[in-house]
């Protein structure tokens, strides 16, 4: 059975391979093109073809070469069960005669009740068994001769026999049978042989039954047959198989296609979105040996084109929403992400930080008298002075003309030195004439106090108050409202 199961499991992955080189991927399908990449399914002789034919008659010749031993060994087994029963029968009958009373028999000793016993044994194994002739062999100098034969076209007692192999090895004490079948005047047989043991353990005749060779030969055929009916019933069931699997993959991979088509229209969309006039990200090159590739090697090339320009997307879309596009610093969404850091980090009992907090001074007259352009140039020029100090990584950009900056492990006096960094790089500014009037940005700072502050919002607020104070100051010295 284990042969047979493996036998099947072969020739179904046979045909499921000749199925796929038959079936093909036949129709030309074609993705969207992606940014200047196109993914082509070609209908052309790829490397895998070769590579599945191959194996393919690789398999056959593994599969015949099976069934060959297999039906080797099917007929080895089937001729050792019938030799076995022919000696069983042989064996038996010899076990049941009177060695020292077969020794003595002669031809005329046939009405004597000895030699009718003796006669009776063995017709009642021709009566009742599955055989050609069940007889007595004696052997006289070089020759054998029959002796006892209950059949009714009996040979006469003393009549010479064929001698065979098997024949001789009986004479000798062992029991044997046939190879090769041999022919006399009443047919063609395969016969086995078995001694008859006198009180002595001495030899003094054989019992030889003899099997019909077309009956012989007949078990063996029917054997091969059932083999090769099971080899081909698997055959068709592999072929079975093989199509319905080969279908079904089939369908699963049009419908990879189509779903691939989808994304790739998707993706399109997507690209045409986020590509603008000003912003252009470069398109992800297809890989070495472009449309000289095997299909499934296609395919996975383009996949790693759209994931290569996919990752592109993310970082660009991750800059627009984490990064303020005007100054370079990080955005407010980018800011609440800090703070919930920050927050986390004061739960555990590990924060370590310092807050500052920047607003433009007389931002609103600067865009009423020179215009909103203008204005996002104080912007701008704001950003870069602070960002000079505390790192643009540190700085966030919460609305029109506010700035805070979060610098983790620093200290209030590192705050103030960096307060005048700061106001030093404005100073260079307005004394380059930067702008058509004084750059003044105010600043406030607190730090993170362990144990006293139990969220962020209480030293962002101190740190505010402190900005606030920085601007009244600065308006009062100006003799001028806020704006």
């Amino acid at each position: 059975m284990c042969g047979i199961a493996f036998v099947i499991y072969h020739r179904s992955l046979t045909i499921a391979v000749i199925c796929d080189i038959l079936y093909g991927i036949t129709a030309d399908r074609v993705l969207p093109e992606v940014t200047g990449v196109m993914i082509v399914k070609k209908n052309k002789l790829s490397i895998t073809t070769p590579l599945l034919a191959a194996t393919t008659v690789l398999l056959i010749f593994a599969n015949l070469l099976l069934g060959i031993v297999l039906t080797r060994q099917s007929r080895h087994s089937m001729r050792s069960l019938i030799r076995a029963r022919m000696l069983d029968v042989s064996n038996t009958a010899a076990d049941m005669i009177d060695g020292d009373t077969y020794e003595k028999l002669t031809s005329e000793d046939v009405d004597t009740p000895e030699y009718q016993q003796t006669l009776r044994t063995l017709r009642s194994f021709l009566d009742n068994i599955e055989l050609e002739y069940i007889y007595g062999v004696r052997q006289e100098g070089d020759r054998f001769v029959f002796t006892i034969d209950p059949d009714d076209d009996a040979a006469a007692f003393g009549e010479e026999i064929e001698t065979t192999e098997a024949l001789l090895s009986a004479a000798k004490g062992k029991a044997d049978v046939d190879d090769v079948p041999y022919s006399d005047r009443w047919g063609r047989f395969y016969s086995s042989y078995s001694p008859i043991f006198n009180s002595e353990g001495e030899v003094v005749g054989m019992i030889a039954v003899d099997f019909s060779a077309d009956w012989y030969e007949s078990r063996i055929k029917e054997q091969m047959t059932a083999v090769v009916l099971v080899c081909s019933a698997s055959t068709i069931v592999g072929i079975l198989m093989a199509f319905t699997l080969s279908a079904r993959l089939r369908k699963r991979f049009n419908t990879l296609y189509d779903e691939m088509n989808d994304f790739a229209n998707d993706f399109k969309d997507l690209s045409k979105l986020i590509q603008t006039d000003d912003i252009k990200l470069a398109a992800a090159e297809p890989s070495e040996g472009h449309g000289k590739n095997d299909e499934l090697t296609e395919l996975g090339g383009r996949i790693r084109v759209l994931r290569s320009e996919l990752r592109q997307y993310i970082t660009y879309v991750r800059s627009q929403a984490y990064s303020d596009q005007m100054t370079g610093v990080g955005s407010k969404t980018a800011y609440l992400n800090k703070v919930k850091k920050l927050n986390r980090l004061i739960a555990e009992n590990s924060a370590d930080f310092a807050v500052a907090v920047f607003d433009i001074n007389g931002l609103k007259n600067v865009n009423d008298n020179f215009g909103h352009e203008m204005g996002d140039r104080f912007i701008t020029g704001a950003a870069k002075s602070i960002k000079e100090v505390f790192g643009a990584s540190n700085v966030y950009r919460i609305g029109g003309d506010e700035f805070i900056a979060v610098v983790e492990n620093s200290s209030a006096g590192q705050m103030r030195e960096n307060f005048k960094g700061v106001e030093k790089a404005i100073d260079e500014l307005n004394r380059a004439k930067a702008f058509p009037a004084e750059l003044a940005v105010s600043m406030g700072a607190d730090v993170y106090v362990r144990g006293k502050d139990t969220d962020y919002q209480q030293v962002f607020k101190r740190a505010d108050e402190a900005m606030y104070s920085c601007k009244c100051e600065y308006y009062k010295r100006c003799g001028r409202n806020g704006g």
